[in-house]
């Protein structure tokens, strides 16, 4: 295959290479009638020359040539003779350009590099040759080429492999999507790709300029008892630049315990330092003592207002469809905002662009399905997965009649469409929607449901330059029902938001890296609507007006690498947000929301600013390398919340309604700092960290004693604003691979607020304040298919009000006495999980492949408390109650189908 160049040559190199190539005459070519090109083709085919040249350069015409004896020179000279071209050579390699370049201002040792590396094929390439990557064209005035692809295993991104240029120092890994990039000198290498799983495979190439060279894997046999595909590189424990940062290892999510045999997102992200929950039936986890609502829940760049189904009993994300799971404990990048502990951002893969797969699972309650392929082949792919529960059954086991008379119900489903434009980029299309029924005892209910759209444009403008825009719009609506005869009542509440994000990514260098650009989430939120149920309910009907707000974000970050040990992830995240009219707003004396302090009202209109904040961010991560096994790691982020939701319980239920920051109701502002060591042994496999955290909240709110906060036109009448802080430190220990292996971690926190007219002004514990939370899980291998898996998990129980005592006022009411605010504890919190998961076979030749997994949830059964509530005894003395959302073991069994 000829190359189409084009070079300039300097004089010296010619007048080098013509003395380097006066031969002897050896080339024998008569033909009365040939084309030039044939002829060129001829030389290169018959003899030991090698001849490039442009097709375009060469006329189509025909010459007689009468050759006998002649040296390369002599024949090239006779082809080329009346067409303006001429030709350089380096040993036996001649390449033809237009004469006036020759000898035009171009470097020797650039030539000399492109030249050298026509030499012969190196010793050991296979049959097909070495292949080819770019052109001489393509090739930029510093002799080195940028050679980028990606590594694959049958369509699948391969996240971490090791690509190594033979004999040198040149080495890569590849990132989350599978890219990597090397820069090389034109030259022929052999290219070493190692992966666990896959033994190290080899390339032969040919660099001639900066060009894409995608890789196919293949699974090498192994002799191996267990192999373990990562998400991440083998010492990012070590290595990563970012603070605060987990990431969830997907390939292990279907061997932990779940609870009915569900695979579970927010349940793997448990076990991690610093991530908690207070126990069954509570929606949502916790992070660094944050609440509920302050995590960020993205998929891919849509916000996901409920992470759970059923109360918290299963996640909202569908593991079949993701490609990686990563949790920013505080220490957020700036791209990142609008919360204040923590992001959890969750990636979505395309579909499979070279044949159909289908995977399916069928547990006790739940059953799934998911379907890929491509719709053209190696250009556009679907990727959508459907699941469902079928609880029914299951209720109408129990021995009490209040759960018989429950029924809780979910489904959701998720579809993606990728487009491959050209080589530059990438469009994808996605739709998710989700809805959720419970009702217990014919008593309440909740109804609850997500509708969320996006899209997605990635484009290469250079192999330094690369952008993507994201566009998302959900909407989230939620019903709770009291169907009590005279209480009855409906209260509605919900929240839609648009958000627009371009951004860029800019490689300076391979040390340097600045990316940055804007977000805009324009919010719309239905903060309550409640109305009778039943012809006999008491209940007022009652609407608060809709709530608008705009949050604009210009942000920019910097990775930097000083040295080898030393590197900085830094940047800055500028936010205006605006609460927006119409709508009537009521005024306060001196500024001070309080019943019986208004002095009218003030009228907004439409898009006019109500209240605006703006907040200033910035973020900083370092890294420094210990050793080759150490690292220490600080980070420090300011954040802000301007959307809150509205509860008094212990945790917020799925109906919890959402609430704008306002001019009375102000947002949250923390800055959070951590410092860490983390130390890898055994060649990567045990990894352990140590890190101290602490988030200084300098502006929150909580509720006075007794507010009223369900669909209140006055609801900044019953909010104080105040301080918290929340500090700990994490320690964690893995070992990632053997026939024992597993995890520990540990947590030893406290969060906690003051506000005034609280507690008299003294700090009180937050809600999720929990000193103490431990987590063990551990696997035993024997072979490569069978997994034994045990999971125990303690906490420190929750704070809660109690009541201490009773006095009875004059008209004989007996009044309780409470406790200051959160000063006791409910019961402390554990439990154990066993699970047992045979694997899919390892026969390549097995089309369709099944998988078991036996677990039990709770194996001694404990009854852990949600919550404990107070009733007054015979003699008006209070009695503590424990309510226990599970109190038993719950076994399940799971049958997973997946072809190939």
């Amino acid at each position: 295959m000829k190359v189409h160049v084009h070079l300039l040559f300097f004089l010296s190199i010619l007048s080098l290479s013509l003395s380097a190539q006066e031969e002897a005459g050896s080339i024998r070519l008569e033909d009365p009638a040939i084309g030039r090109a044939q002829a060129l083709r001829e030389l290169d085919r018959t003899t030991p020359m090698r001849v490039f040249w442009q097709e375009e350069q060469l006329k189509d015409e025909r010459i007689s040539l009468s050759l006998q004896n002649a040296t390369p020179r002599e024949a090239l000279e006779a082809i080329l003779a009346g067409t303006g071209l001429s030709f350089i050579a380096y040993r036996d390699v001649y390449v033809i350009g237009p004469a006036q370049t020759i000898g035009t201002e171009f470097d020797a040792a650039y030539y000399a590099a492109v030249a050298q590396q026509l030499d012969a094929d190196p010793e050991g390439a296979d049959d097909r040759g070495p292949e080819s990557i770019g052109s001489f064209e393509s090739l930029g005035a510093s002799g080195t080429a940028t050679v980028s692809g990606t590594v694959t295993d049958d369509g699948e991104p391969i996240i971490g492999a090791t690509l190594r240029v033979e004999g040198t120092d040149l080495a890569t890994t590849t990132d989350a999507n599978g890219n990597y990039t090397l820069r090389v000198e034109p030259g022929q290498y052999r290219l070493q790709i190692a992966y666990i799983g896959y033994g190290r495979q080899e390339r032969e190439i040919r660099v001639l300029g900066d060009g894409n060279y995608d890789i196919a894997l293949r699974q090498a046999a192994t002799d191996l008892q267990q192999v373990t595909v990562t998400e991440q590189a083998a010492d990012a424990n070590v290595g990563r630049v970012q603070a605060g940062v987990q990431r969830l290892d997907l390939a292990q999510l279907e061997r932990l315990p779940t609870f009915m045999g569900e695979t579970d997102v927010v349940k793997a992200l448990l076990l991690n330092p610093g991530v908690s929950t207070i126990g069954e039936g509570a929606t949502g986890f916790n992070v660094r003592g944050g609440e509920i609502d302050q995590n960020l829940l993205l998929q891919d760049y849509g916000i996901l207002l409920n992470s759970s189904h059923a109360l918290g009993f299963f996640s909202t994300y569908n593991a079949d469809l993701l490609k990686s799971v990563d949790l920013y404990k505080a220490n957020m990048p700036a791209r990142f905002g609008g919360r204040l502990a923590s992001v959890l951002d969750v990636q979505q893969r395309d579909g499979n662009f070279d044949h159909l797969r289908v995977k399916a699972g069928i547990g006790p309650v739940t059953g799934r399905v998911m379907l890929e392929g491509p719709i053209v082949k190696d250009r556009s792919s679907f990727i959508a997965g459907v699941r469902s529960s079928y609880t029914g059954w299951v209720l109408r086991l129990a021995n009490q009649e209040n759960v018989k008379n429950s029924s809780a119900f979910f489904v959701d489903g998720n579809l993606r469409l990728t487009q491959r434009i050209g080589t530059v980029g990438t469009l994808s299309l996605s739709g998710y929607g989700s809805e959720d029924q419970f009702t217990y005892n014919d008593a309440f209910g909740f109804r609850y449901r997500t509708l969320l759209g996006q899209g997605e444009y990635n484009h290469i403008f250079s192999d330094r330059l690369y952008g993507k825009v994201g566009l998302a719009y959900s909407d989230y609506q939620s019903r709770q029902t009291d169907l009590g005869a005279t209480t009855g009542e409906v209260l509605d509440n919900g929240v839609a938001y648009l958000i627009l994000k371009p951004q860029l990514t800019f490689e300076v260098s391979n040390d340097l890296q600045f990316s940055g650009g804007l977000e805009i989430d324009h919010y719309r939120v239905n903060p309550g609507e409640r109305q009778p149920e039943g012809s006999e309910s008491l209940v007022t009907p009652r609407a608060l007006p809709q709530e608008e707000g705009v949050e604009l974000s210009l942000f920019g970050e910097a990775d930097y690498r000083f040295s080898d040990r030393f590197s900085v992830k830094a940047g800055l995240r500028y936010t205006n947000y605006r609460f927006l009219g119409g709508r009537t707003v009521t005024e306060y004396a001196d500024g001070i929301p309080a019943l019986g302090n208004e002095t009218g009202t003030r009228e907004y209109g439409p898009g006019e600013t109500v209240a605006a904040y703006n907040s200033l961010q910035p973020r900083l991560s370092a890294r420094y390398r210990v050793g080759r096994t150490g690292s220490i790691r600080t980070g420090y982020a300011r954040t802000a919340q301007y959307l809150n939701q509205i509860y008094l319980s212990a945790s917020p239920t799925p109906s919890s309604q959402f609430q704008l920051s306002t001019g009375y109701i102000p947002p949250f502002l923390s800055h959070n700092v951590s410092l860490g060591y983390f130390l890898n042994l055994d060649n990567n496999n045990v990894e352990l960290g140590a890190e101290l955290y602490a988030r200084l909240i300098d502006q929150l709110w909580d509720y006075r004693d007794f507010a009223d906060v369900i669909v209140n036109p006055q609801l900044e009448t019953e909010i104080r604003v105040g301080e918290g802080r929340a500090y700990g430190l994490e320690l964690s220990g893995k070992k990632k691979v053997g026939e024992i292996n597993g995890l520990v971690s540990y947590t030893l926190s406290r969060t906690e607020r003051r506000v005034p007219g609280i507690n008299a002004g003294e700090y009180y514990s937050s809600n999720f304040d929990k000193p103490h939370n431990f987590v063990m899980t551990f696997n035993w291998n024997p072979n490569q298919r069978n997994t034994l898996t045990a999971n125990f998990t303690y906490g420190t129980g929750r704070p809660i009000t109690a009541p201490v005592g009773n006095y009875r006022v004059d008209n004989g009411l007996l009044v309780p006495v409470y406790t200051s605010r959160n000063s006791l504890r409910i019961p402390d919190y554990h439990r154990l999980d066993l699970a047992y998961t045979l694997g899919k076979s390892y026969n390549k030749k097995q089309t369709v492949q099944t998988s078991w997994t036996v677990s039990l949830y709770n194996v001694y059964a404990r009854k852990n408390a949600f919550s404990v509530y107070y009733t007054q005894s015979a003699d008006q003395t209070n009695v503590a109650n424990r309510l226990a959302v599970l109190g038993t073991v719950f076994p399940a069994i799971t049958l997973n189908i997946e072809t190939r």
